[in-house]
């Protein structure tokens, strides 16, 4: 069975050592922690996660939150935000990004793995909602604009938040194919970009 890959991004490092070995005891797959905005976009970009556990208060000129941001827009990823000390404006920031879970440090393993478990579970039905849904309305669309099985094949996969790198590894083709059946596929439309496509095909 697949283990479940967590990314770690948290600035202090003995914490970011300390919940990477509880992961391990768990039965978890802790990446190496990231210890920056930076790093952490570096780690999401290089490595297949399965969720984030992810430090509220950086020490760096961009926070937890706007990394939390970053992720939603880009990724399809629960995330559960760890905090110490965070003042009552940063965890109302912290909401906006409709985070899975919150650990107030320190956390037992017990609680690690609760919040986990229940974060990916809650994310999954979110997101076999989020795919029922999107599908039920762009299949009329797909016919009506008379795209081809494999088109319908990546659009469909493009609205459930896949990136061409990961739709090229699940359908076996190259990125370049991808990029190419998406052009298509805009051409058809009358759009120049993926969220106009996705937008214009959930029209009623």
């Amino acid at each position: 069975m697949k283990k479940i890959k967590v990314g770690i991004v948290e600035d202090e490092m003995i914490i970011a050592e300390t919940i990477s070995l509880a992961l391990k005891k768990l039965g978890y797959l802790p990446t190496q922690p990231a210890f920056s905005y930076e790093t952490a976009i570096s780690m999401l970009e290089s490595e297949k996660l399965d969720i984030v556990l992810l430090d509220i208060n950086l020490n760096d000129e961009l926070d937890g939150v706007d990394l939390a941001h970053y992720i939603n827009s880009n990724y399809s990823l629960p995330i559960i935000f760890l905090t110490a000390n965070s003042d009552r404006n940063t965890i109302e920031r912290s909401k906006q990004t409709c985070p899975n879970a919150f650990l107030v440090k320190p956390f037992s393993n017990e609680d690690l793995f609760s919040a986990i478990e229940i974060a990916l579970f809650n994310h999954e039905m979110q997101r076999e909602e989020t795919k029922k849904n999107k599908t039920n309305l762009l299949q009329t669309a797909i016919e009506r604009h008379q795209i081809t099985s494999r088109e319908e094949e990546i659009i469909l996969m493009v609205s459930q938040g896949f990136r061409h790198k990961e739709i090229s590894q699940r359908l076996f083709i190259s990125e370049a194919t991808v990029k190419r059946h998406l052009s298509n596929i805009y051409q058809k439309i009358g759009v120049q970009s993926s969220i106009d496509a996705l937008n214009k095909l959930q029209e009623k």
